[in-house]
């Protein structure tokens, strides 16, 4: 688990240059623009939510209860749930947090995974986030699903482990790739560390599930070093012809 040594002027240092960006940067909505709001209500009553029957592994919506047509034929290996769908506004809050580390924002939608949570009754030791590859980390200097991912856990009051998941091999950008691209391009591409792993079961964050490649590259990771089971919480989950509400 990652632990700050920072000195304490140097939280005082970072209080002050925060202060200072708010007042160069007044906070607004990441939705629409509001001034003075990090999320406004308005476009929280604009989310669609992931609710009514869903697929009981990957958390699809469905017109019935069960497995879905697809989970049948190829289970992916989590139980995967998303808490709304990714459209305007909230699209535009992701992106903003992926290039912005927006802690307060991140606070907001864990609050939202930590209600997902508690509607699912899982019962995990430890959260872990999707990790990213080394060249984005050292271009963002962050890690979106990290900030996410370490405001549920001290929402729920779980262990936080940011390096317990590595990916090990840079990969190309999902975006565009069709759902077998996607899991070839992600396939052996994350590094469980076994030793805090090991009969564990293991929650993992990621901002959006689009076909859950790489949730399932994460998950397989994971249960091969000796995880007892693996679960995964994202913020949206994207529109697909497999979207039956």
């Amino acid at each position: 688990m990652k632990r700050s040594t920072a000195h304490p002027g140097g939280y005082l240092l970072q209080h002050w240059f925060e202060a200072g960006l708010e007042l160069l940067f007044p906070m607004r909505c990441a939705g629409c623009g509001r001034a003075r709001e990090t999320w406004c209500q308005d476009c929280n009553r604009s989310l669609r939510l992931i609710t009514g029957h869903l697929c009981t592994q990957c958390g699809i919506p469905q017109k019935t209860h069960g497995v879905c047509r697809t989970c049948s034929k190829n289970p992916i290996p989590l139980k995967a749930r998303s808490y709304a769908r990714y459209e305007r506004p909230l699209n535009r809050a992701l992106l903003q947090l992926k290039y912005r580390p927006n802690k307060i924002l991140a606070s907001v939608m864990a609050d939202w995974l930590r209600e997902l949570y508690h509607q699912e009754n899982w019962n995990v030791d430890l959260v872990v986030p999707v990790p990213l590859g080394r060249n984005r980390s050292r271009q963002r200097g962050y890690n979106q699903a990290g900030l996410i991912a370490s405001a549920l856990a001290k929402l729920l009051d779980l262990p936080y482990y940011d390096e317990v998941l590595q990916r090990i091999r840079e990969t190309k950008s999902q975006v565009g790739l069709n759902p077998n691209d996607r899991k070839r391009n992600v396939r052996g591409a994350f590094q469980a560390d076994r030793a805090i792993v090991h009969g564990k079961t293991i929650l993992i964050v990621d901002d959006l599930f689009t076909t859950g490649a790489t949730l399932s590259a994460c998950a397989a990771s994971l249960l091969e070093n000796g995880a007892t089971e693996v679960c995964g919480l994202t913020i949206c989950r994207a529109q697909s012809d497999r979207l039956t509400i």
